[in-house]
């Protein structure tokens, strides 16, 4: 498969996170040091409603995958709003792993509208995700550079059709949200690096 977005990482990275904090928790042979496990009457520590939606959200991407390997972006686009626009984990805000599925989601239907040249929808999902996502995180950095993907596609479609000035305009949103993209992600990489 392409491998076109985050949510797969993400689905992994809570999946090992909350799997990597019950391993080696239980029955042992002897007191064990090397291992903190959570109190036995405690909650879960994923919640089911969290691991379901993100299990669903990997199956919704890879049929997508499918459906573009096709050659059929609408029905790809259809699959991926019914996660957007279907249940998801209570909580409001939306727990942080939902809110930032749901935002790799919104750009990846951006991506899929202004391949089908629908430059205005592609705009609100991405406007929608980057309201989920208002820190400067990997997920918003990744909008980011949706927003400069979609920018210059319009930006070939006005050049092409002779709209100098509005294609002028739209290459200059591509350059800022590349370069936005380019500053959120060099942000991210620093804090990974700090001590």
């Amino acid at each position: 498969m392409k491998g076109r977005n985050l949510t797969i990482v993400a689905l992994a990275a809570t999946l090992m996170f909350g799997c990597g904090t019950l391993a080696g928790c239980g029955e042992t042979d002897g007191p064990r040091t090397d291992v903190v496990c959570p109190p036995t009457s405690a909650s879960p520590v994923v919640d089911p409603a969290l691991l379901a939606f993100l299990s669903k959200a990997k199956a919704v991407h890879l049929r997508a995958d499918v459906a573009e390997d096709d050659g059929k972006p609408a029905e790809a686009l259809k699959v991926l709003e019914g996660l957007v626009d279907g249940p998801r984990p209570k909580g409001d805000p939306p727990a942080p792993e939902v809110r930032e599925v749901l935002a790799d989601t919104l750009g990846r239907t951006a991506e899929l509208r202004s391949e089908l040249k629908d430059y205005e929808a592609a705009k609100r999902d991405l406007a929608r995700g980057l309201k989920l996502v208002p820190e400067r995180n990997l997920f918003r950095g990744r909008l980011m550079e949706v927003t400069g993907v979609v920018e210059q596609r319009r930006h070939e479609v006005l050049r092409k059709a002779g709209d100098d000035e509005g294609a002028a305009a739209a290459k200059e949103r591509a350059i800022e949200a590349f370069d936005e993209a380019v500053a959120i992600q060099d942000e991210v990489i620093t804090k990974t690096l700090e001590p």
